[in-house]
């Protein structure tokens, strides 16, 4: 995107989606980690399991527009459950954060997933059994290999159907 807009409209542009990303914190029990340039950490799930979560993401999104194109944000959300390490790191500027495979895992669900839409992994589907998943067929993980996994595409969220995906990260970069 800074290739063809100014970095002051993607800064602005980031800012815009990241404050209402972040004033839906307290009502899903959800912590920021951090933000890396256009990626957004946050673990949640800690008290309860809610894909309401990543759909209210979705919606949220929707309503900033890209400013290369007008079109509204389709974010990928990707999610995994499993056991996580936290705490502060360093001596100069410290850091809050998340060490593990669970961690790693997620990162995958998200590159791995499609616009528009949230892609969990197995784990995360048989602890929310009652939602729509729809099955991958399942997708190439780096480092995890050929894994089981599932999406939700909820309404008012613009998705391509699921198709098989490999390794790519296909956003476009800040």
């Amino acid at each position: 995107m800074c290739n063809s807009v100014k970095p002051a409209t993607v800064m602005s542009f980031l800012n815009d989606l990241y404050t209402r990303l972040d004033a839906m914190l307290d009502a899903f029990g959800v912590y920021k980690v951090e933000t890396i340039g256009d990626c957004y950490v946050a673990a949640g799930g800690l008290m309860k399991v809610d894909a309401e979560t990543g759909a209210a993401i979705l919606r949220a999104a929707s309503a900033v527009l890209l400013p290369t194109s007008g079109e509204p944000v389709r974010l990928r959300v990707g999610i995994h459950s499993g056991p996580a390490m936290s705490g502060v790191v360093g001596t100069r500027m410290p850091r809050f954060c998340l060490f593990g495979d669970t961690i790693n895992t997620a990162s995958r669900m998200e590159s791995t997933g499609v616009p528009g839409a949230i892609h969990v992994s197995k784990a995360t589907r048989d602890l929310t059994p009652d939602e729509p998943w729809e099955p991958t067929g399942a997708v190439e993980a780096k480092g995890k290999g050929l894994m089981e996994t599932y999406l939700l595409k909820p309404q008012n969220s613009i998705a391509p159907p699921p198709q098989q995906q490999h390794n790519h990260h296909n956003h476009q970069p800040v």
